[in-house]
């Protein structure tokens, strides 16, 4: 994939030069971010019980069920399904981005004569990119889950939980667990770019 610069902001070659005149290369990426933001919001209250059974031990001898799961999310309210979601929600797009930038940044490192990138150079590139990406994000996805599993009132929102927890813990506590995650992202990313560069 190919950036061309127009008016200083980079576009990816594949829009068309109709798309690039008409502005329509903006309407496409944000109706990615926003399909991205619907079906994040759609699936948030899944994803806040996946943590929940991530991170629940058995309490009493009782076990955590979906039904009870759903139950105690709902400590603060039916709104409190969603929450973590905006963090979640926000980081979305900044994600892309960078991931994708930085698979365009890293392949000056493999091509050679304008030659392609074979796949073995597509996988490194993909999983460089993602380990940017993922380290930048980091402290939102650390914001995700406090949040997720905050009781109602807690925080104020996603800057209160940044600050307590940088306050109450050092900024390190914001890149907690990121070495599993870039373990995971490593091989994730590499295959994706490599297949969608494929």
């Amino acid at each position: 994939m190919d950036i061309v610069e127009v008016d200083t902001v980079a576009i990816p070659e594949e829009f068309s030069d109709e798309e690039k005149k008409t502005g329509m290369w903006w309407r496409q990426l944000l109706a990615g971010g926003g399909a991205g933001a619907v079906s994040r919001s759609c699936t948030a209250p899944l994803d806040r019980l996946k943590i929940f059974f991530q991170v629940q031990s058995i309490k009493g001898g009782e076990r955590l069920t979906i039904m009870s799961g759903f139950r105690a999310m709902q400590e603060g309210g039916v709104r409190s399904l969603w929450r973590g979601n905006g963090v979640n929600v926000l980081k979305i797009a900044p994600e892309s981005a960078i991931r994708f930038y930085a698979y365009e940044y890293f392949k000056r490192f493999f091509v050679s004569d304008d030659k392609p990138l074979n796949m073995y150079q597509r996988l490194a590139t993909g999983a460089s990119a993602g380990v940017v990406a993922q380290t930048s994000i980091y402290p939102m996805e650390v914001m995700k889950t406090r949040l997720a599993l905050c009781s109602t009132g807690q925080y104020r929102g996603m800057a209160d939980c940044m600050k307590s927890v940088v306050k109450s813990e050092g900024p390190l506590a914001l890149y907690r667990g990121i070495l599993p995650s870039l373990i995971g992202i490593i091989p994730y990313a590499g295959i994706d770019l490599a297949i969608y560069e494929a």
